[in-house]
């Protein structure tokens, strides 16, 4: 079951989000502590010098990943500097989010604030919520993820 104020304003649902949730950077940290516990930096240069010989690079992209965590949902977010376009968009015409806005099928903001990544799964997340409304789709809806479309090359 989810809470309405984990709908980002473009249709990505927050509260499935990988850095919100931490699924990645999690499983990240434990395959990093394994691999730190059984001193693997040293079996990779001594046991596999040409296969793992960017171990250095690896495990500091590792690290990275670790990271990867969302500091606040969407709605808790600023609008500073680099901030969505969509987000500004929403909070100044008094939207909750894109679904309220008619033309949102269309709209060069969302599309170009979404990339390739999430912009099928935002459009289809939309839809549904202005054909369920917003509180049957957070609490009955699908939540579409870029992670979940068939054919789908990030």
């Amino acid at each position: 079951m989810g809470r309405k104020e984990l709908l980002a304003y473009c249709g990505l649902y927050c509260g499935d989000c990988l850095g919100y949730t931490g699924v990645i950077a999690d499983a990240v940290g434990e395959f990093k502590a394994v691999l730190e516990r059984y001193r693997f930096d040293m079996t990779a240069k001594g046991v596999f010098p040409e296969a793992l010989r960017n171990y250095d690079a690896f495990s500091e992209a590792l690290g990275f990943m670790a990271g990867l965590r969302c500091p606040r949902i969407c709605r808790e977010r600023e609008d500073t500097g680099t901030s969505c376009e969509v987000r500004r968009c929403c909070r100044e015409r008094g939207l909750y989010a894109c679904h309220e806005c008619g033309g949102f099928e269309t709209c060069e903001k969302l599309g170009s604030a979404l990339g390739r990544l999430h912009a099928d799964s935002c459009l289809k997340n939309l839809r549904a919520i202005r054909k369920m409304g917003l509180e049957d789709w957070v609490t009955k809806g699908e939540r579409h993820h870029y992670w979940d479309e068939a054919g789908n090359n990030p």
